[in-house]
């Protein structure tokens, strides 16, 4: 069966008329699996329980955590939520020596691992997205240098804070987003979380009525690429076609970097 995310490239804001578009795609493609992507924010998120859908919920969309939206996510229930996507950073103190293993740590911000390990504790799927930035100007802005490294286009999350996330991760039992660098295809969690199976194709749906995403958060990769193809004079998203993105598929510059390295 092939699993298809809605609103890769956008959200979904949950409104009537994306339902009707959403149930639409539903009928028409019996054989696929769809689910919903949307932005805690989303002001009729709620609407999530009157519909057959499950949704990946991004938690902390501007970076930082904000109380109410773990309250948002929450009242969903436990039965609508895919998993919850949380961005993580390291803390801007630097690394520190742990007092029990003796080694060299570089832990997250201590109000994002404590709304993971909240979930966790209610049996909620997280997800988690390491922070990539775009530039050492929004890097500077939101987390310390050193914890990155500038690889294929975008500055990483490695080192030693890379290596604390992976141990918090399995600590808690969170997932890392594509963990091992391979794209959709190294990774399988849109589908095993949703209940399928690692041999399932992911693939994605941007609906017209969604339009573009109404929400500019840091380094938003979909952004990003909005502005190149802007820049390039090619429309933005291509709505209404569920198909692979690059990542799916496995071919950006990073997958096929990584791929050769393993």
């Amino acid at each position: 069966m092939d699993i298809v995310r809605v609103g890769t490239l956008n959200n979904f804001n949950c409104t009537p008329a994306e339902w009707a578009q959403l149930d639409e795609f539903s009928a028409q493609n019996p054989d696929k699996f769809f689910f919903i992507n949307c932005n805690a924010k989303t002001p009729l998120l709620q609407t999530i329980k009157d519909h057959p859908y499950r949704a990946v919920i991004t938690l902390n969309p501007d970076l930082g955590i904000d109380p109410t939206l773990i309250d948002r996510v929450f009242s969903l229930g436990k039965d609508k939520i895919a998993f919850v996507r949380v961005k993580w950073l390291p803390t801007l103190e630097g690394p520190r020596r742990d007092p029990i293993s003796h080694r060299q740590v570089w832990p997250g911000r201590p109000e994002i691992e404590q709304a993971i390990s909240l979930f966790r504790h209610y049996g909620i799927e997280v997800v988690i997205t390491s922070q990539r930035f775009n530039s050492k100007k929004t890097l500077k802005a939101h987390a310390p240098r050193a914890a990155y490294t500038w690889e294929c286009t975008r500055y990483r999350v490695s080192g030693i804070a890379w290596k604390s996330l992976v141990r918090f991760a399995k600590n808690t039992g969170a997932q890392i987003c594509d963990k091992a660098g391979l794209g959709c295809q190294g990774c399988h969690l849109c589908s095993t979380l949703n209940g399928h199976s690692t041999s399932d194709r992911i693939l994605s749906l941007n609906l017209s009525t969604s339009g573009i995403c109404p929400y500019n958060c840091v380094d938003c990769y979909a952004k990003t690429m909005q502005h190149f193809r802007a820049c390039m004079k090619q429309p933005l998203i291509r709505f209404n076609k569920i198909m692979a993105n690059r990542k799916q598929k496995g071919n950006t510059v990073h997958i096929l970097h990584n791929r050769k390295a393993a």
